[in-house]
């Protein structure tokens, strides 16, 4: 199975894929554990949505990565776990962790990845539900429109997209195809 097929198909039928998330996990559980004094993950708990967060995270590295904390997009250069812009590390390790990081020092860490990406879509998501009304599904599309797109605003726009003259899915399909991801995850 390609990574595009395992990505829109949301769940892990192999061996190999379902330890993989079982891994993933435990390791979530354990920067949980570790993180349960850092201000930017006690935001996520605190806020009432941390479980939220954790399923649209999951939700949406089931589109980007597939849980390779190592990834780079060959064309965007598009980083880790979350696929994360380059440009934004520095400012988002800053935000999130106090200090910026250089993008080496982020792809090289799972648990900083974790920490930053929850915090963003933490972020996010507090936004998106403002923007909403409360509306719980256009906010979990709002979260993955701004992180896909950098705008929230966008989340159901169907025009097509390119990167570097390679095709994506439009912000509609991708916050769509989240969104019953993170269906799937909050079960």
């Amino acid at each position: 199975m390609t990574l595009s097929q395992w990505a829109q198909k949301g769940r892990s039928d192999s061996l190999t894929e379902t330890v993989l998330g079982l891994v993933i996990v435990g390791a979530v559980l354990m920067v949980a554990v570790q993180s349960k004094n850092v201000t930017s993950f006690g935001r996520a708990s605190a806020a009432g949505s941390g479980g939220k967060v954790t399923a649209i995270r999951r939700a949406i590295i089931g589109q980007e990565s597939a849980g390779n904390f190592k990834a780079v997009n060959p064309h965007s250069g598009a980083l880790g776990y979350g696929q994360v812009m380059p440009e934004n590390v520095p400012s988002w390790t800053k935000e999130a962790l106090g200090r910026s990081l250089t993008t080496d020092e982020f792809l090289a860490d799972p648990k900083i990845q974790i920490k930053v990406i929850d915090f963003k879509l933490n972020q996010y998501y507090q936004e998106g539900l403002k923007k909403s009304g409360g509306d719980e599904e256009v906010a979990v599309r709002w979260v993955a429109s701004t992180w896909y797109s950098g705008q929230g605003k966008w989340w159901n726009d169907t025009t097509p997209q390119f990167y570097n003259g390679h095709p994506y899915p439009s912000i509609n399909d991708y916050t769509a195809s989240v969104f019953v991801k993170y269906q799937q995850e909050k079960k």
